[in-house]
């Protein structure tokens, strides 16, 4: 059963920095230390990456799959769904709202890993993919990276 995680952090910087750092997603593995590898696949006329695979560290084991990505609501907002990989549902989005020197970005996802994983295992791999998510996209939008 897919289990949706959401939450949000202020980034002091302007929308479109961090949409820009959130959608270089050749950029990850340097920045988020669960993701060990990506592969840009397909982009668009702008340049922005729509099919993009990932080797992430999940800690019960490295899983592989590739997304594709929604910028009909860019760039205040992005969107991702799952085309094949080891987990059996991954969907998710980021918004951006910009509030002065200060944006709020929002990130939620919805993971069916496709097997049974143990609750205290299941809220720990949540706080991780969060943490990469947001806390790991401040410090990287932060420090000018």
């Amino acid at each position: 059963m897919a289990e949706s995680v959401k939450d949000s952090i202020d980034i002091e910087a302007p929308a479109a920095e961090v949409f820009e750092v959130a959608t270089d997603f050749a950029a990850y593995p340097e920045w988020n230390p669960n993701i060990k590898n990506v592969q840009i696949k397909e982009t668009d006329d702008h340049g922005r990456a729509t099919r993009v695979w990932y080797e992430v560290d999940a800690k019960l084991k490295v899983v592989k799959y590739t997304l594709v990505y929604d910028y009909s609501g860019a760039p205040e907002s992005f969107s991702w769904d799952l085309v094949d990989g080891d987990v059996k549902e991954l969907s998710g989005s980021y918004t951006f709202d910009e509030f002065g020197d200060v944006t709020d970005v929002s990130y939620e996802t919805k993971i069916d890993p496709g097997f049974k994983i143990p609750s205290m295992l299941k809220r720990q791999a949540e706080k991780l993919i969060v943490r990469g998510a947001l806390q790991e996209l401040k410090k990287r939008v932060e420090s000018g990276g």
